[in-house]
């Protein structure tokens, strides 16, 4: 086995490896993960076999002594294709370990690829980090609807139901706006003033990621009477359908805006063939604090837990 940096020259193998893989999507294709390149040292590696073919990817990022699955991603770890066996998963990491500690790094931090993005099992890596004696750093708790193929339908809360009827009344109408522009300052304003923080992209980067990838990242609006009052951001992999972000206005909110809007996302996305429907994680400090109240209102619509872990190993 061969490992190496990956350099610009080796775009089109990479995203054509993520493309064909069975637990990648297209956050780890290259016009997305170097949308921000000037905010991480970029250290993604790709392995090889004695053929020079590619049999796995890491997209990663170095900072100081440690290379952390990148950190720029919500998630990450090996991506590997169908022919990927628990045999070729020790490997890589006895590999990268000693990979890593001839480049002089101390520490390796390590993002799993949730099973909801998985296309088939993909879950070697686990094993291997059990194996490796990996220490669970961070572990959130997203909220995640089976849409298409479980026999068990967990129906919505009658609070879910009520604002959804609700909206109804009020004369909500569910678009999709071809840009952010009039979901970005309900967020903005909602980040501000409920938790003095910011979203993690700029509007700007969010209008070159959806150019770049039109399919996978669209945005939909609640709008009563031509006023935009709620919104989200969706992001569209080949089987899970992910709210990166969702807010609504004070007015919204009371109206039961986003309970109108998910309900019609789910039923639009269960119609499509999808097989999960991801509202996201309701987490601070790594997994530590719990929003309860956040989690409840996700929860409400049939939503239940998938884990997102990260991994420490001492190289």
């Amino acid at each position: 086995m061969q490992i190496t940096r990956y350099t610009a020259e080796s775009k089109a193998l990479w995203d054509d490896f993520v493309e064909k893989s069975k637990n990648g999507s297209f956050l780890f294709k290259r016009d997305y993960m170097d949308y921000h390149a000037d905010r991480f040292v970029d250290f993604s590696l790709m392995y090889l076999n004695e053929k020079g073919n590619i049999i796995a990817l890491l997209p990663a990022n170095r900072k100081d002594q440690a290379l952390y699955s990148h950190q720029g991603l919500t998630y990450g770890g090996f991506i590997l294709s169908t022919k990927a066996t628990v045999e070729l998963v020790l490997e890589l990491f006895a590999e990268t370990r000693t990979y890593l500690r001839n480049e002089g790094l101390t520490e390796f931090y390590y993002k799993q690829v949730p099973t909801i993005y998985h296309l088939c099992p993909a879950e070697e890596d686990e094993y291997a980090l059990w194996r490796n004696n990996a220490e669970m750093v961070v572990c959130n708790i997203s909220a995640t609807i089976p849409l298409n193929h479980s026999t068990l339908e967990i129906p919505f809360e009658r609070r879910r139901n009520r604002g959804i009827a609700k909206a109804k009344e009020q004369g909500y109408k569910i678009t999709e706006s071809e840009t952010p522009d009039e979901f970005w300052p309900i967020m903005v304003d909602n980040l501000r003033e409920k938790y003095d923080a910011k979203p993690v992209h700029s509007l700007n980067e969010m209008k070159l990621l959806m150019g770049r990838f039109p399919d996978n990242i669209r945005c939909f609006l609640a709008s009563k009477n031509g006023k935009a009052e709620a919104g989200a951001i969706v992001y569209l992999t080949k089987q899970t359908i992910h709210i990166q972000y969702a807010h609504a206005t004070p007015d919204g909110k009371t109206e039961g805006a986003l309970d109108l809007l998910y309900s019609a996302l789910i039923e639009q996305y269960r119609k499509e063939g999808f097989h999960y429907f991801d509202i996201g994680t309701s987490n601070e400090d790594g997994g530590r604090v719990l929003n309860e109240n956040l989690i409840a209102q996700k929860e409400g619509f049939g939503a239940r837990g998938i884990a997102y872990k990260q991994w420490k190993l001492t190289l």
